[in-house]
């Protein structure tokens, strides 16, 4: 089984996906960059979400995401992969 993702490898894949659905520059997704200083507003975050759960086989649940920075977001995709406690 390959190993999940790091946070650049999760980066550099949505810089790669971005242009296709979400109308922002790619070069702006920078992890401290806030979502709203960079073009990405309510609609543009679920095209977003919608990415990256095809690229990474993943579920997030929106409802109640609250993220403010690109960092977030990779934080929030980042924990789709941790492994589940019993």
């Amino acid at each position: 089984m390959a190993a999940h993702p790091d946070r650049d490898e999760i980066l550099v894949r949505l810089r790669r996906l971005v242009p296709e659905r979400v109308p922002i520059d790619p070069a702006l997704l920078k992890p401290e960059a806030r979502l709203a200083d960079i073009g990405i507003d309510s609609f543009s975050l679920i095209e977003l979400v919608f990415l990256a759960e095809e690229e990474f086989r993943i579920t997030i649940p929106v409802e109640g995401l609250a993220v403010v920075t690109v960092s977030d977001v990779l934080d929030v995709i980042q924990k789709r992969f941790a492994p589940v406690s019993s």
